[in-house]
């Protein structure tokens, strides 16, 4: 896992230019990934059989 330099405070100081939480530019901000958001929601694990067979396996 790399070290990244942000510490989750993203407040630019438009005097300096930089990031009050990391020193860095925008421009270099910028640069760095940002974790995607699944498009859908995981699925439920399926009933075990014993339980399906008493409650049974809901509504689609």
């Amino acid at each position: 896992m790399s070290e990244s330099l942000c510490v989750g405070v993203c407040m630019i100081d438009w005097d300096s230019g930089v990031c009050l939480g990391c020193g860095r530019t925008p421009e270099e901000i910028e640069g760095v990934p940002v974790p995607s958001v699944p498009s859908e929601p995981p699925k439920p694990a399926p009933l075990p059989d014993n339980v399906a067979v008493q409650v049974g396996e809901g509504t689609e």
